[in-house]
């Protein structure tokens, strides 16, 4: 089995550079499935979720996981949905090596921040059911890419240098704040008053 690093880059629609909004993810990937199948694969996933608001592109690069050059890549352009949310709000799927998330160590848990959320979600003080509904099956989706037992989704402990097969995932009922997804700015209004 191999194991390899894919970054999912969301582009904001400034198309500024610093306005990319990245989840990193890992996969163990065996034949007949390739590296770049997965990375479309990847790409289809995001560019079809009603999840992100405010995103006009998605590039997925996946990588060795001694870094490096990519090994593979593939972008799309995603249709522009409006964002429901500033875009530093996100929504966390957390995910766990073991089937029972309150049994496991820290260095058998991830999480990814997804967002911006589009406004297909609504604005409440909390995730909805249904917004949490579509975070658990984009998770599911992310656990079935690739052709059966070929491809997995795993969680990578940098400290242990360990890939662990993801069990189960789950997201909470609050929302999650990423301060370094915020927009750059474009303009400025400057006004003397004395």
């Amino acid at each position: 089995m191999a194991t390899y690093l894919f970054q999912a880059r969301l582009q904001g629609q400034t198309n500024i550079p610093s306005d990319v909004y990245e989840n990193v993810l890992f996969f163990d990937v065996n034949a007949p499935d390739t590296v770049q199948g997965r990375c479309e694969n990847i790409r289809d996933l995001y560019v079809g979720s009603n999840l992100f608001g405010g995103i006009n592109g998605v590039e997925v690069r996946a990588y060795n996981l001694g870094g490096g050059q990519p090994i593979a890549s593939s972008k799309a352009a995603k249709p522009v949905l409006g964002v429901g949310w500033p875009r530093e709000v996100a929504c966390c799927l957390s995910y766990a090596a073991v089937d029972d998330p309150d049994q496991s160590i820290a260095r058998r848990r991830g999480r990814i921040y997804l967002g911006p959320i589009g406004n297909a979600h609504g604005a409440a003080d909390r995730p909805d059911a249904l917004l949490r509904t579509t975070v658990l099956d984009f998770g599911s989706s992310l656990a079935n890419i690739g052709f059966g037992a070929n491809t997995t989704w795993m969680l990578f402990s940098r400290t242990d240098q360990v890939a662990a097969k993801i069990e189960s995932i789950w997201v909470d009922d609050a929302w999650d704040t990423q301060r370094r997804r915020g927009l750059d700015p474009t303009a400025r209004q400057v006004r003397d008053v004395q």
